[in-house]
């Protein structure tokens, strides 16, 4: 049976990648490389820089269920439009904080914004591509991310903190990019019509809950939500902590912001390699395992090398984590039991998990770092988590073409 593709699907891929990009990545990348300078200015230790990049996080966590589930309810559109209203204001609400307690409280509620976004991004991409394409879609989707976070990376310190005039006013143009973001999603974004998605096996719009009661039955969905706590929790508390490592090694804030940009733009580039050859060959799982063991091995060793040692180790890590992140969302959506209708309560789950580990993980970075004052323990622990994930993605079903081939 040939897939049926919608032809508004490209524009509103372009839409999602906007908000990914500019929201999700820029509006978070400006941070890592500015928290010297605010450490600097606010007299913070280790562990309120691991507080303060794992509030936003912990937002998420606390409200990414609810997100997802009122998008199955209510459509992607008008709670997206709705989110981005309140992220505007969160923005520019971390320029104007005077101290830690501050600053932690605004990144939490900015976080607690981005709860009805960012999952409901991935379910936008299962409502309108189908199973030949998801793959590459979820690439393309993580390559938007890392464009902003690379861009927040290389620009905060080394561009829009002296051009603005500190810290301070980057936050407040961030808040401005967000109602950016709003006029253009008002403008062009569509709801996919529920007669279209009926045509693909699912009887109605859910209820709020409904959705999320059904999604939490299915255990492989549980172990994917365990693999994200390790890996995509992890990577976060990574991005958060690299550049203050290398900044105290000597390093320019500036450079480290290019080097974890750096870091970006090859996990970027294996977005959508890794994926684009999983569609292909119709199988998830081997392409998911060996790159969490890369990334593993990359992640442990990093806080022992500089200069060009360092750049390849960076790299390593990003061809592992490239590949596996939009693969864990892929399977998810290709998964039985859930369904287009069904995707959003999933996704939520999914970020609710993700956000515990992007909010703990962080916090003891910055009390291991504290209390050893060594950066190589707390790197060595996402390393060991990064094999977890790894032994987990064994125990899940394939979801690929071929494994629905065979079965």
């Amino acid at each position: 049976m040939v897939e049926q593709k919608w032809a508004y699907r490209r524009h509103m891929l372009v839409y999602f990648c906007l908000i990914d990009c500019f929201l999700n990545g820029l509006n978070i990348g400006v941070v890592p490389p500015l928290l010297p300078e605010i450490a600097a200015e606010l007299s913070l230790t280790h562990t309120q820089i691991g507080i303060i990049w794992g509030s936003w996080f912990l937002g998420m966590m606390l409200f990414s269920l609810v997100g997802g589930a009122m998008a199955d309810r209510f459509g992607v559109k008008r709670v997206i439009a709705s989110a981005l209203i309140f992220s505007a204001v969160f923005c520019a609400l971390r320029g104007f904080m005077p101290g830690f307690q501050g600053l932690t409280v605004a990144m939490f509620l900015f976080g607690a914004s981005l709860a009805f976004i960012v999952p409901n991004l991935t379910k936008g991409i299962g409502l309108w591509f189908g199973r030949t394409e998801l793959g590459r879609a979820n690439g393309i989707l993580s390559i938007s991310v890392g464009v902003g976070l690379v861009l927040g990376n290389m620009t905060g310190a080394s561009v829009l903190s002296p051009l603005l005039g500190g810290w301070r006013p980057t936050m407040w143009l961030t808040g401005a990019i967000a109602v950016v973001l709003l006029i253009v999603w008002l403008a062009g974004a569509r709801e996919r019509p529920v007669d279209e998605i009926a045509t693909e096996g699912a009887a109605r719009q859910p209820g709020t809950w409904e959705g999320l009661k059904r999604v939490v039955r299915i255990k492989d969905l549980w172990l994917i939500c365990l693999m994200e706590f390790c890996l995509v929790g992890g990577f976060l508390a990574f991005q958060g902590f690299l550049p203050t490592m290398l900044v105290e090694k000597g390093m320019t804030a500036a450079r480290a912001g290019l080097l974890l940009g750096l870091t970006l733009v090859s996990s970027g580039v294996f977005n959508v390699v890794g994926p684009s050859l999983s569609d292909r060959l119709g199988v998830r799982k081997p392409f998911v395992w060996p790159f969490l063991l890369l990334s593993s091995v990359g992640i442990s060793l990093v806080a022992f090398f500089m200069g060009v040692p360092l750049i390849a180790v960076l790299i390593l890590i990003a061809v592992g984590v490239g590949v596996a992140i939009p693969l864990f969302r892929t399977i998810v959506l290709e998964m039985e039991g859930i369904g287009p209708l069904h995707t959003g309560s999933a996704m939520g789950l999914i970020f609710t998990l993700n956000r515990v580990g992007a909010f703990i993980l962080p916090v003891v970075m910055g009390v291991v770092i504290d209390f050893s004052h060594l950066f190589w323990p707390g790197f060595l622990l996402l390393g060991v988590l990064n094999l977890v994930a790894m032994r987990l993605c064994l125990a899940i079903k394939e979801t690929g073409l071929r494994a629905k081939r065979v079965s």
